[in-house]
């Protein structure tokens, strides 16, 4: 039996219209249309999109066996930047004074 949920894949805000359309094995396009008009000629649909909101569940995940590659793979280590040393400090030069003759 086919179960109305919200979808994830395809949203333009909350995923109702998308989830009514692949219920009903129509194109989202004119469910969403059809909730601009209902808005336009008498303010329904609006309230009718809100509360579909809060009553469609969400679309369930799919199973774990069918992980992206990208999510199997572990996370790349941070990569240690070389950062110069600081210029050792010059040791202030003494002038030589020339010996005093007696």
């Amino acid at each position: 039996m086919k179960r109305l949920y919200r979808s994830k894949s395809d949203v333009m805000i909350a995923g109702v219209c998308s989830g009514i359309a692949e219920y009903l094995s129509v194109d989202p396009t004119a469910v969403r249309l059809a909730f601009v008009l209902m808005f336009f000629l008498g303010g329904s649909g609006l309230w009718i999109y809100l509360v579909l909101w809060i009553i469609m569940p969400l679309e369930p995940s799919a199973p774990s066996d069918s992980i992206d590659v990208q999510e199997k793979q572990p996370p790349a280590k941070p990569k240690k930047v070389a950062t110069p040393k600081p210029p050792e400090p010059k040791e202030p030069q003494q002038e030589e004074k020339p010996p005093e003759t007696k």
